[in-house]
Protein backbone atom coordinates (compact mmCIF):
# COMPACT_ATOMS: atom_id res chain seq x y z
CA UNK A 1 0.00 0.00 0.00
CA UNK A 2 1.08 3.67 -0.92
CA UNK A 3 0.07 6.50 0.45
CA UNK A 4 1.21 10.25 -1.26
CA UNK A 5 1.40 13.38 1.25
CA UNK A 6 0.37 16.36 -1.13
CA UNK A 7 2.91 18.51 0.93
CA UNK A 8 4.19 22.25 1.02
CA UNK A 9 6.12 24.07 3.66
CA UNK A 10 3.14 25.41 5.62
CA UNK A 11 0.73 24.39 8.44
CA UNK A 12 -1.34 22.96 6.27
CA UNK A 13 1.26 20.81 4.67
CA UNK A 14 2.35 19.51 8.53
CA UNK A 15 -0.93 18.35 8.46
CA UNK A 16 -1.07 16.52 5.71
CA UNK A 17 2.05 14.95 6.47
CA UNK A 18 1.19 14.07 10.37
CA UNK A 19 -2.17 12.11 8.89
CA UNK A 20 -0.12 10.82 6.16
CA UNK A 21 2.69 9.61 8.94
CA UNK A 22 -0.53 7.81 11.06
CA UNK A 23 -2.01 6.34 7.98
CA UNK A 24 1.50 4.67 6.98
CA UNK A 25 2.32 3.33 10.61
CA UNK A 26 -1.18 1.88 11.28
CA UNK A 27 -1.65 0.05 7.65
CA UNK A 28 1.92 -0.21 7.10
CA UNK A 29 1.92 1.69 3.86
CA UNK A 30 4.70 3.08 2.03
CA UNK A 31 5.06 6.92 2.59
CA UNK A 32 5.68 9.06 -0.78
CA UNK A 33 6.19 12.92 -0.12
CA UNK A 34 5.53 14.94 -2.49
CA UNK A 35 5.71 18.59 -3.51
CA UNK A 36 4.29 20.13 -6.72
CA UNK A 37 6.03 23.17 -8.33
CA UNK A 38 3.85 24.93 -10.59
CA UNK A 39 5.52 24.84 -14.20
CA UNK A 40 3.77 23.74 -17.50
CA UNK A 41 6.58 21.50 -17.75
CA UNK A 42 5.97 18.39 -16.88
CA UNK A 43 8.48 16.78 -15.01
CA UNK A 44 9.27 14.61 -11.84
CA UNK A 45 12.41 14.40 -9.32
CA UNK A 46 13.27 11.75 -6.73
CA UNK A 47 15.03 13.57 -3.92
CA UNK A 48 17.84 13.32 -3.21
CA UNK A 49 18.41 14.77 -7.02
CA UNK A 50 21.35 13.38 -8.56
CA UNK A 51 23.80 15.77 -10.30
CA UNK A 52 23.50 19.64 -9.69
CA UNK A 53 20.39 21.16 -10.24
CA UNK A 54 20.84 25.08 -11.22
CA UNK A 55 17.38 25.49 -10.82
CA UNK A 56 16.48 27.67 -8.20
CA UNK A 57 13.41 26.69 -7.31
CA UNK A 58 14.04 22.96 -7.81
CA UNK A 59 16.95 23.92 -5.77
CA UNK A 60 14.22 25.23 -2.79
CA UNK A 61 11.92 22.23 -3.38
CA UNK A 62 14.43 19.74 -2.24
CA UNK A 63 15.05 21.92 0.58
CA UNK A 64 11.42 21.38 1.66
CA UNK A 65 11.64 18.20 0.82
CA UNK A 66 14.87 17.28 2.89
CA UNK A 67 13.22 18.90 6.13
CA UNK A 68 9.90 16.68 5.25
CA UNK A 69 11.56 13.53 5.40
CA UNK A 70 13.62 14.72 8.74
CA UNK A 71 9.60 14.68 10.37
CA UNK A 72 9.07 11.30 9.95
CA UNK A 73 9.59 8.49 12.11
CA UNK A 74 12.83 5.84 11.22
CA UNK A 75 10.00 2.75 11.22
CA UNK A 76 7.98 4.62 8.60
CA UNK A 77 9.33 3.79 4.80
CA UNK A 78 9.58 7.28 3.24
CA UNK A 79 10.65 8.79 0.07
CA UNK A 80 10.06 12.28 -1.69
CA UNK A 81 9.55 13.57 -4.89
CA UNK A 82 8.96 16.83 -6.92
CA UNK A 83 6.48 16.70 -9.80
CA UNK A 84 5.17 19.68 -12.03
CA UNK A 85 1.64 20.85 -12.55
CA UNK A 86 -0.59 23.91 -13.63
CA UNK A 87 -1.75 23.47 -10.70
CA UNK A 88 -1.08 22.28 -7.42
CA UNK A 89 -3.86 19.57 -7.05
CA UNK A 90 -3.53 18.70 -10.97
CA UNK A 91 0.64 17.88 -10.00
CA UNK A 92 -0.71 15.30 -7.56
CA UNK A 93 -3.16 13.32 -9.01
CA UNK A 94 -0.59 12.77 -11.75
CA UNK A 95 1.45 11.51 -8.71
CA UNK A 96 -1.22 9.60 -7.12
CA UNK A 97 -1.68 7.92 -10.96
CA UNK A 98 1.85 7.15 -11.29
CA UNK A 99 3.00 6.06 -8.19
CA UNK A 100 0.03 3.75 -8.10
CA UNK A 101 -1.12 5.58 -4.89
CA UNK A 102 -3.95 4.25 -3.04
CA UNK A 103 -4.27 6.99 -0.38
CA UNK A 104 -4.03 10.98 -1.27
CA UNK A 105 -2.93 13.19 2.09
CA UNK A 106 -3.95 16.43 1.91
CA UNK A 107 -4.55 19.57 4.45
CA UNK A 108 -7.31 22.09 4.31
CA UNK A 109 -7.30 25.96 3.84
CA UNK A 110 -5.05 28.27 5.69
CA UNK A 111 -8.46 30.28 6.99
CA UNK A 112 -9.58 26.86 8.73
CA UNK A 113 -10.35 27.17 12.52
CA UNK A 114 -8.60 24.96 14.99
CA UNK A 115 -9.40 21.34 14.54
CA UNK A 116 -12.15 22.03 11.99
CA UNK A 117 -12.03 21.22 8.40
CA UNK A 118 -12.53 24.31 5.06
CA UNK A 119 -11.03 23.37 1.93
CA UNK A 120 -8.65 25.40 0.12
CA UNK A 121 -8.24 25.07 -3.70
CA UNK A 122 -6.09 21.63 -3.73
CA UNK A 123 -8.22 20.13 -1.44
CA UNK A 124 -11.88 21.52 -3.37
CA UNK A 125 -10.20 20.47 -6.55
CA UNK A 126 -8.98 17.03 -5.47
CA UNK A 127 -12.37 16.36 -3.98
CA UNK A 128 -14.14 17.02 -7.49
CA UNK A 129 -11.66 14.84 -9.95
CA UNK A 130 -8.86 12.69 -7.82
CA UNK A 131 -8.17 9.13 -9.47
CA UNK A 132 -7.56 7.99 -5.58
CA UNK A 133 -9.15 8.12 -2.63
CA UNK A 134 -8.49 11.37 -0.49
CA UNK A 135 -7.47 12.32 2.86
CA UNK A 136 -8.16 15.56 4.51
CA UNK A 137 -6.47 16.60 8.05
CA UNK A 138 -8.51 19.05 10.09
CA UNK A 139 -6.81 22.25 10.94
CA UNK A 140 -3.87 21.63 13.59
CA UNK A 141 -4.14 17.73 13.23
CA UNK A 142 -1.48 16.14 15.82
CA UNK A 143 -0.39 12.67 15.20
CA UNK A 144 -2.56 9.73 16.94
CA UNK A 145 -2.61 6.07 15.56
CA UNK A 146 -5.74 5.00 13.88
CA UNK A 147 -7.79 3.52 17.14
CA UNK A 148 -11.13 3.01 14.84
CA UNK A 149 -12.82 3.62 11.43
CA UNK A 150 -16.20 4.89 10.78
CA UNK A 151 -18.19 4.65 7.85
CA UNK A 152 -21.20 6.87 7.13
CA UNK A 153 -23.90 4.45 5.37
CA UNK A 154 -26.89 6.02 4.36
CA UNK A 155 -30.26 4.09 3.30
CA UNK A 156 -30.25 4.49 -0.44
CA UNK A 157 -28.01 1.49 -2.13
CA UNK A 158 -24.53 2.13 -3.14
CA UNK A 159 -22.54 1.79 0.26
CA UNK A 160 -20.86 -1.67 -0.57
CA UNK A 161 -17.55 -0.64 -1.82
CA UNK A 162 -17.51 1.59 1.25
CA UNK A 163 -17.93 -0.57 3.63
CA UNK A 164 -15.31 -3.00 2.16
CA UNK A 165 -12.98 -0.75 1.90
CA UNK A 166 -13.55 0.25 5.73
CA UNK A 167 -13.40 -3.72 7.04
CA UNK A 168 -10.39 -4.34 4.68
CA UNK A 169 -8.90 -1.45 6.79
CA UNK A 170 -9.86 -1.65 9.81
CA UNK A 171 -8.21 -5.58 9.51
CA UNK A 172 -5.10 -4.41 8.35
CA UNK A 173 -4.97 -1.52 11.70
CA UNK A 174 -6.25 -4.04 13.65
CA UNK A 175 -9.06 -1.62 14.95
CA UNK A 176 -12.46 -2.05 15.04
CA UNK A 177 -14.86 -0.78 12.77
CA UNK A 178 -18.26 1.00 13.05
CA UNK A 179 -20.92 1.84 10.94
CA UNK A 180 -22.71 5.13 11.10
CA UNK A 181 -26.09 4.90 9.88
CA UNK A 182 -27.97 8.14 8.89
CA UNK A 183 -31.84 8.59 8.45
CA UNK A 184 -31.88 10.32 6.03
CA UNK A 185 -34.94 13.35 5.29
CA UNK A 186 -37.80 11.55 7.65
CA UNK A 187 -36.72 10.57 11.21
CA UNK A 188 -39.12 8.34 12.86
CA UNK A 189 -39.24 4.45 14.43
CA UNK A 190 -39.98 2.73 11.44
CA UNK A 191 -37.39 4.82 9.31
CA UNK A 192 -34.94 3.85 12.07
CA UNK A 193 -35.18 0.62 12.42
CA UNK A 194 -34.69 0.22 8.31
CA UNK A 195 -31.64 2.32 8.77
CA UNK A 196 -30.29 -0.15 11.21
CA UNK A 197 -31.23 -3.26 9.43
CA UNK A 198 -29.69 -1.27 5.99
CA UNK A 199 -26.42 -1.10 7.67
CA UNK A 200 -26.60 -4.40 8.97
CA UNK A 201 -27.04 -6.01 5.70
CA UNK A 202 -24.40 -4.05 3.82
CA UNK A 203 -21.89 -4.93 6.60
CA UNK A 204 -23.08 -8.95 5.66
CA UNK A 205 -22.91 -9.01 2.31
CA UNK A 206 -19.65 -7.48 2.61
CA UNK A 207 -18.35 -9.92 4.78
CA UNK A 208 -19.42 -12.38 2.36
CA UNK A 209 -17.78 -10.46 -0.65
CA UNK A 210 -14.48 -10.39 1.28
CA UNK A 211 -14.77 -13.87 3.12
CA UNK A 212 -14.04 -11.67 6.03
CA UNK A 213 -15.29 -13.64 9.67
CA UNK A 214 -16.90 -11.80 11.72
CA UNK A 215 -14.81 -12.52 14.85
CA UNK A 216 -12.33 -10.77 12.48
CA UNK A 217 -13.05 -7.05 12.83
CA UNK A 218 -15.26 -5.94 15.23
CA UNK A 219 -17.74 -3.77 14.19
CA UNK A 220 -20.51 -1.58 15.72
CA UNK A 221 -23.37 0.07 14.20
CA UNK A 222 -24.69 4.13 15.49
CA UNK A 223 -27.06 5.61 14.34
CA UNK A 224 -27.11 9.46 13.49
CA UNK A 225 -30.13 10.59 15.65
CA UNK A 226 -31.20 13.11 13.35
CA UNK A 227 -32.85 13.57 10.29
CA UNK A 228 -30.25 16.76 9.49
CA UNK A 229 -26.69 15.26 8.28
CA UNK A 230 -24.88 17.85 10.49
CA UNK A 231 -26.74 17.20 13.85
CA UNK A 232 -26.59 13.42 12.85
CA UNK A 233 -22.74 13.61 12.69
CA UNK A 234 -22.81 15.65 16.53
CA UNK A 235 -24.91 13.01 18.53
CA UNK A 236 -22.20 10.11 17.98
CA UNK A 237 -18.85 10.21 20.24
CA UNK A 238 -15.54 11.06 18.42
CA UNK A 239 -12.05 10.90 19.66
CA UNK A 240 -8.31 10.96 18.94
CA UNK A 241 -7.87 8.35 16.35
CA UNK A 242 -11.04 8.12 14.74
CA UNK A 243 -11.31 8.30 10.86
CA UNK A 244 -14.57 8.97 8.94
CA UNK A 245 -14.69 7.27 5.48
CA UNK A 246 -17.71 9.06 3.57
CA UNK A 247 -18.46 7.65 -0.35
CA UNK A 248 -18.78 9.66 -3.13
CA UNK A 249 -21.80 11.12 -4.33
CA UNK A 250 -23.81 9.45 -7.03
CA UNK A 251 -23.26 11.34 -10.09
CA UNK A 252 -19.23 11.31 -9.58
CA UNK A 253 -17.43 9.92 -12.87
CA UNK A 254 -16.56 5.67 -12.63
CA UNK A 255 -13.72 5.31 -10.35
CA UNK A 256 -13.00 9.46 -9.23
CA UNK A 257 -13.34 11.16 -6.08
CA UNK A 258 -17.06 13.61 -6.57
CA UNK A 259 -17.67 14.94 -3.06
CA UNK A 260 -21.48 15.35 -2.72
CA UNK A 261 -23.14 17.99 -0.66
CA UNK A 262 -23.82 15.72 2.14
CA UNK A 263 -20.22 15.40 2.40
CA UNK A 264 -19.05 18.82 1.78
CA UNK A 265 -21.61 19.62 4.99
CA UNK A 266 -20.52 16.83 7.30
CA UNK A 267 -16.72 18.32 6.62
CA UNK A 268 -17.72 21.81 8.31
CA UNK A 269 -18.60 19.84 11.51
CA UNK A 270 -16.54 17.27 11.88
CA UNK A 271 -13.13 17.58 13.67
CA UNK A 272 -11.53 13.88 13.09
CA UNK A 273 -9.80 12.77 9.62
CA UNK A 274 -11.76 12.16 6.28
CA UNK A 275 -11.63 9.66 3.84
CA UNK A 276 -13.66 10.29 0.23
CA UNK A 277 -13.87 6.87 -1.59
CA UNK A 278 -14.75 6.56 -5.15
CA UNK A 279 -17.70 4.31 -5.64
CA UNK A 280 -17.14 0.81 -6.92
CA UNK A 281 -13.04 1.54 -5.22
CA UNK A 282 -11.43 -1.65 -4.29
CA UNK A 283 -8.01 -0.87 -2.02
CA UNK A 284 -5.22 -2.26 -3.35
CA UNK A 285 -3.77 -4.25 0.36
CA UNK A 286 -7.01 -6.51 -0.60
CA UNK A 287 -5.20 -7.69 -3.82
CA UNK A 288 -2.19 -8.54 -2.02
CA UNK A 289 -3.74 -10.54 1.11
CA UNK A 290 -6.55 -12.19 -0.98
CA UNK A 291 -8.87 -13.31 1.09
CA UNK A 292 -8.72 -14.21 4.68
CA UNK A 293 -11.33 -15.39 6.98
Amino acid sequence: MRCVVGYEATPQGLDALNLGIDVAQSLDAELTIVLVLRRHDVFSHEYPPTGDAHDILLNQGFRWLKEALALVPEDVRTCARLYSGATTAAGLSRAAEELEADLLCVGGASSSPLKRHKLGTVATDLLFGSPVPVALAPRGYRRHPLSRITCAVGTRPGSGSLVETGLLTARRAEVPLRLLALLGVNHDEARESFAQENAQRVLDDARVTLGIATRAVPVAIEMGKSSEITNAVDTVEWCEGDLLCVGSSRVEQSRSVFAGSITMRILKHLTVPMIIVPRGHRVRFAVEEGRTS
